[in-house]
């Protein structure tokens, strides 16, 4: 109950600090980077590295080579099968599109933090 509640907050927080810390986006906008990170989480859970590999800026591709990214493996099978995205949000903050998905999957959720840099390349990626 601790570990679900502590989930819940720190998900909450997230959310809170995201909505704070930048400017909102048109809907348009939005949505073209909500289906991109979209892909990427979809690409995550088909354990498709390369892929997502491809979609890095240069400084992503060397702070987190290729062969590093299986050890994100086990996170997404923790995780269980993929149900669907409960929440999402964007913000615009020092020229970087900043995507906040809530996935829900069948064992534990799941919050994906993904960059966007001004040629649309990922320059950030991180799983709660």
């Amino acid at each position: 109950m601790k570990r679900i509640l502590l989930t819940i907050l720190g998900s909450m927080a997230i959310l809170t600090l995201v909505a704070c810390g930048g400017n909102t986006v048109d809907d348009s906008t939005s949505e073209k980077y909500i289906s991109k990170a979209e892909e990427i989480v979809s690409l995550l859970n088909e354990i498709n590295y390369k892929a997502i590999h491809e979609m890095f800026d240069e400084q992503m591709k060397t702070g987190l080579p290729e062969e590093q990214m299986e050890e994100l493996t086990p996170i997404i099978e923790k995780s269980g099968d993929f149900e669907k995205i409960d929440k999402s949000s964007v913000e615009k903050k020092d020229g970087f599109y900043i995507v906040v998905l809530v996935a829900k999957y069948s064992n534990e959720n799941r919050v994906f933090t993904i960059t966007f840099n001004n040629k649309d390349e990922v320059a950030g990626l991180f799983i709660k």
